[in-house]
């Protein structure tokens, strides 16, 4: 029971991160994105999708972040990812339409917005990527 709720408040904490980073114009989002922000050496680290289908695709990102050192936050579905990053259509809150997927995004810096708890959260457990 502890270990769900310790994802659950990790997934919320990378979540929120993801979010106003996004809102604040510091995330790189797809293939070309993400590429470019890691060989710059921008991303402080990439979240990658594990249902990627495309083995190229997750090879190329984990490749390029581990010769560029940054690691690499791997959650279960690029339908989070694509709801987390608004390209998932709702009716409302809570009724999705239309479920669309996105394999990976960079975060080039924290937003203002997030806590200094938040940053330290995801900073403690990047380093144990």
């Amino acid at each position: 029971m502890a270990e769900v709720e310790q994802l659950s408040e990790e997934l919320t904490t990378l979540k929120r991160v993801v979010q106003t980073s996004l809102h604040r114009g510091l995330l790189a989002k797809g293939v070309h994105e993400v590429c470019k922000a890691i060989e710059s050496k921008q991303a402080k680290f990439v979240v990658l999708a594990d249902d990627c289908t495309e083995d190229t695709y997750k090879k190329l990102i984990v490749a390029l972040a581990k010769q560029f050192q940054i690691p690499v936050w791997k959650v279960e579905k690029g339908a989070l990812l694509g709801e987390w990053i608004g390209i998932s259509k709702f009716l409302t809150k809570t009724k999705k339409i239309k479920s669309r997927k996105c394999s990976s995004v960079a975060l080039k810096d924290f937003a203002i917005e997030v806590s200094e708890n938040e940053k330290q959260f995801v900073e403690d457990k990047i380093k144990g990527l």
